[in-house]
Order: C-alpha cells, then structure tokens, then sequence
C-alpha cells in the first residue's frame, strides 16, 4: 500500500479536498488546510462551500452531484496545464465526512446489487460509471463523522436534546398537517438535517453502497493488496474520534457494519466539533499530530495508533450463506412466533439448509396509536433497514427473502418504495395494513428486479385491517390500506403474485402453525397453490359478514366507536350525578372520574 508520499515529498500531483460540518463554513476547515500544506506545500486544495446552514433544504444528493462536477472540472483543468493530479485525499468533518464517502462511492460507478439514485443517472447506461479519477483516491479522512447519521440520545446536553425534540415535533407537526392540504398550498421538503438521521434513506443507501462498493474491490486472494489498489473502492478510509463526542452516540459515529475496514484513531481532549481546532493553545497539538497521522502515515503506523471503538468488532463475513430470510411481526405483538416459522423454513429446505439464515429480530412491541402516526412508523422502517444492512455485510452472497405480518408487512414495502438498494426474491404477507393500489408490478419488472414473487393471505374475518388502515385508504390518506383485508385487485395481479382467500380467521389467521409449511414453501420455492392450503375457508358467519359490510366503510366503525365512549362517559356522569347530592363533592367526583376515564382511553389506545 502506497501513501501519499509517493506523489511527491511536497505535494505536487495531489489534491486535498475538505468538506466542512452542518451549519459551518468552509472557513471553518481552514486549520486543517494549514495543517496540510506545511507538509504538502506543493498540493492543490479545494474546500468548497456547502448548502449547509441551519434551515437549508438542500437534498445531500444535490450537494454530491455539485461537488463531483467541480472535482471533475479541477481534474480535467490540471489534465490540460499539465500538471494532473496523481493522488486524491478526502477529508471530512462530521456531515462533511458522510458526504466524502458519498463521493467516492458514486465516483467509483455504480454496482447492480447497489443502485443510485436518479441524480447520479443520464443517458441510457445501464450503470453509472466509475469516474477516471476514482481509482486516483488514496485515502479518506474522517472527523467525527456521523457513519450511521445523529439521533436525540443522552449524549446530547439537556439544552440541545430539548431544541432537538422541539424541531422535530414541528418538522413532523408540519408534514402531517400537509397531508391534509392541497398540494399547491403545502409541498413539503425534507430540512438537510434530517436527511441525515440514523435510518434516514440517504444513509441507508450510503452503507449499502459502500458496503457493495467494497465487495465488489476487494482484492481475491491471490491478490496482493499492492496490485489491488488500482482498483477503485479500496481507499484506505481512517476515522478520528473525538475521546467526548457531546453530539453523536459512539455506536452512531461508529459503523462496524459498512465500515468494518476503517482504520479508527481516538483524538485526546476533543468533541464533535472542536476536533477540528488544531490552533487551539492547550489541546491543539495532540488534535494535529492525529490529522496528520491520518493523512500521511503508512498502514502500519496506523495500525500500531488504531484503537478498536467497539467491545465486539463486526463479525467476519459468511459466504457459505447463500440464503437469509427476515421474519418480522407486526403491532400489538412481541413476535415469539417468528422463530417458529424462521426454523420450519430451514428445515423445509433440506439438503440446503446450510445455505439459510434466519432474521427473526424485534422492534417491541407497537399498540394501535403509536401506528396511526407515520413517523412513528417510518422508525420502525429505519429499524429494519438497519437490520437489512447488517445482514448483506454479514452473508455477502446472500439473497434476501422476507415474511412480514400486519406493521412488518408495511415495514418492507415502504423499505421498497424508499430505498433503491433494497431488494428482496420471494415475499409473503400475513394481515397486511399495505394499501391495495401499492404498485408491485414496477418492483418485478426486469428492469428493475426488485421483488421475485409475492403471495398475500387475505383472513375472513380481519376486523384490524378494516376497521383501521382501511380508514386510511378509504380517505386517500398516508400510505396503509387493506391488503390484508381486501386482498390484491385481480386486474393488478401480474406473473408471481399469489393470493390465498380466504384464510380461516382474523388478524393472526395466517401464522397459525398449519400455515408454517406452506409459508415455508413458497419462501424456498416461489410458487404455491392458493386453491390448496390449511385454514381454507369462507365468508360465512354472522361476524365475518360483520366485518365484510363494516370494512366497506371504515369510518361507521370509527363513529360508532366516539359514540360508545360518549355513552359510557354520560352513564358515569349520571350515576355520580344520582350517588352524590353535595355540588362541591359531585364537582370533584366527575373530575376525577373524567381524569381516570381519558386515562383508561388512553392506556388502550397506547398498550393494547
């Protein structure tokens, strides 16, 4: 392995780009910048300015698109002087550093297990080429970068965490109200912060990238890594920990998943902001001597400063598994049955069991309010694609089968419709809150190839999927519906979708222990036969047809329901009213019982 020596002792042939944090300026790099140049008089630095203020609504893909144009122009400038660069070296500071990894992933092209988004596209090229100069980029260096974005977490300060939940309540407050406006009056735009959170779509897609991009450089093991290095994607990557990060969790600013490889040096005396204060008089120096290690030492002396953040590294990747497949549970439920059905796949696959591996993790349990509210939901989201990112680190050669019931079923839905790098071969659904009009067909067509087969279990009698999501779905609003309930529209069913009515039971009906082998089945083979299955039966029962009329529309539930409690509520009042004649005690009773009541609806609503 090279070092950046090898350009020259001065710096001639090289090129040094930093890119600053949210909210600062690229004023703000300029001690690293002087830094730098004592040692390498001779590079050339570029340290552009950033879309990064406190209210900007820049899209980080937008400002990597921006950034690779003008890399590109100083690289073709320097080809036409003369003088063309022979090195890169990336530095960046907090989102700085998302963004530097942003960057060398797309200029090292795009992989078809990876894909890009649509910014980074033109023409009619399959996949997004490397850029000539990827290959030049030598080494990235990290401060106290956010590798698995920021969340509101106890490392944050009392101040800064309670101005942290109020933005946030307002961001949510205002998309939700959106929802409700026409388009033309409210089209709302993500802040930049928030494009950054753990689990937000552009770090997800950054670690799949990254870890695909990896993958794909990784040298064979014939392979020296001196004749590897050509490649792009194996860029030493070296990341500096501030010893007290007052902004970001240790495990949010450590990535053992995607970043496994990086080289981890700790800074002395430093947070997530004043890392980069190299002129300070006290810890300045020790701050110095670490940027500079990061920038121009060998891999050896790195290794001999590396410190492993972690009590346990990432464990090694398996590529004897060919196979995973995730089990997810929905609300109301803590998912004791997803290891049952996660063990009859494997052994329902016979000689092959070796290749499988199960995914049967939890995101606790989910009561009925909490999922009316989509940003409750789009957490939950983020929490599998965080486990969906785990898994294709861990089985490289793995492809990923899924089986989701009622909030698992939304859960890997909106992981398609959000993430481009998400695929999945054979899918099944078990009381699922998806909407009927979600578009499966665009997710199967060869083009895209992001979902092989898909079978749905409608129950006969599933009053949650029509009594709730159906509300939703009958009013236009947010993105549940009554998939489970209603099943596919036939004229939508395409080659590999399967649907299975009516399955005997409600909500649960179809992960009941007679459905495990069929399950099974389709998850190894992708194909089944709907008209032979257990639990078959019809739509027959006094409440089953309850449930049919009543799922037609939702909202006679919801308005039978509010009049209930008004019931309940004017019956207690009354009895108070007939047990107590003092007006000053009957005044405190019905408070009280007023207090315990919307308590008791509220347990309900938030427990059940």
């Amino acid at each position: 392995m090279s070092t950046t020596q090898d350009v020259s002792a001065d710096g001639s042939g090289l090129l040094v780009v930093l890119l600053h944090a949210y909210t600062h300026k690229a004023a703000h790099l300029k001690p690293l910048e002087e830094a730098a140049r004592k040692i390498w008089p001779q590079a050339f630095f570029l340290r552009p300015e950033l879309k990064a203020s406190w209210l900007s609504m820049e899209d980080p893909n937008q400002i990597v698109e921006h950034l690779l144009g003008k890399i590109d122009l100083e690289v073709e400038q320097a080809d036409h002087m003369d003088r063309s660069f022979q090195k890169i070296v990336f530095v960046g500071h907090s989102l700085g550093a998302l963004l530097a990894r942003k960057l060398y992933v797309v200029a090292c092209g795009e992989t078809a297990l990876a894909p890009f988004e649509d910014i980074y596209k033109s023409g009619n090229s399959a996949l997004v080429p490397p850029r000539p100069w990827a290959a030049k980029v030598e080494r990235i260096a990290l401060l106290a970068g956010m590798n698995r974005g920021w969340r509101i977490s106890h490392h944050l300060t009392l101040k800064d965490a309670l101005l942290w939940r109020i933005g946030t309540g307002i961001y949510h407050a205002v998309r939700l109200l959106c929802r409700f406006l026409p388009r033309s009056l409210c089209r709302p735009r993500t802040p930049l912060i928030f494009t950054i959170r753990r689990g937000a779509e552009f770090i997800t897609q950054l670690r799949i990238q990254w870890i695909r991009m990896r993958q794909r450089a990784k040298p064979t093991p014939n392979t020296s890594e001196k004749d590897a290095e050509p490649f792009p994607g194996n860029a030493l990557t070296i990341q500096l920990l501030g010893s007290v990060d007052d902004f970001v969790a240790p495990q949010d600013n450590v990535d053992l998943v995607s970043g496994g490889d990086f080289i981890f040096l700790d800074v002395p005396y430093s947070g997530h902001s004043n890392v980069i204060e190299l002129d300070d008089a006290t810890y300045g120096p020790g701050r110095k001597k670490k940027f500079l290690l990061a920038l121009r030492g060998s891999r050896q002396d790195l290794k001999r400063e590396a410190v492993v953040p972690s009590d346990e590294r990432f464990s090694n990747p398996d590529t004897r598994i060919k196979k995973m497949v995730f089990v997810i549970h929905g609300i109301r439920d803590e998912g004791y049955w997803t290891h049952k059905i996660a063990r009859r796949v494997k052994q329902r696959a016979g000689d092959s069991i070796s290749e499988w591996a199960t995914e049967t993790s939890s995101y606790g349990y989910f009561p009925i309010l909490p999922f009316l509210f989509p940003w409750y939901r789009r957490q939950k989201v983020e929490w599998l694609m965080d486990q969906y990112t785990e898994e294709l680190a861990r089985y490289p050669e793995a492809s990923v089968y899924f089986v989701g019931h009622s909030n698992g079923t939304y859960l890997m839905a909106k992981a398609l419709e959000l993430y481009p790098c998400c695929q999945f071969e054979n899918v099944v659904f078990a009381g699922s809150v998806v909407s009927r009009y979600y578009d499966w067909q665009a997710l199967m067509k060869p083009e895209s190839r992001r979902l092989n087969a898909i079978l749905n279990f409608v129950a006969t009698s599933d009053w949650v999927v029509a009594l709730f999501p159906k509300l939703f779905q009958f009013f236009g609003l947010q993105d549940l519906g009554s998939l489970g309930h209603d099943g596919f529209f036939i004229e939508r069913m395409g080659p590999n979708m399967y649907q299975a009515k009516y399955v005997e039971g409600g909500h649960g009906a179809a992960i009941v222990e007679p459905m495990w082998d069929m399950i099974a089945d389709f998850i190894i083979t992708g194909k089944t036969d709907t008209e032979q299955f257990p639990c078959k039966g019809a739509i027959d029962s006094p409440f089953e047809r309850l449930v049919q009329r009543v799922g037609r529309f939702p909202l006679i539930a919801w308005l039978a329901a509010g009049v209930g409690a008004f019931l309940v509520w004017w019956a207690i009042k009354g009895l108070i009213g007939i047990a107590v004649a003092d007006p000053v005690s009957e005044a405190f009773l019905t408070g009280m019982a007023l207090t315990l009541f919307l308590l008791s609806l509220w347990v309900i609503l938030t427990r059940v």
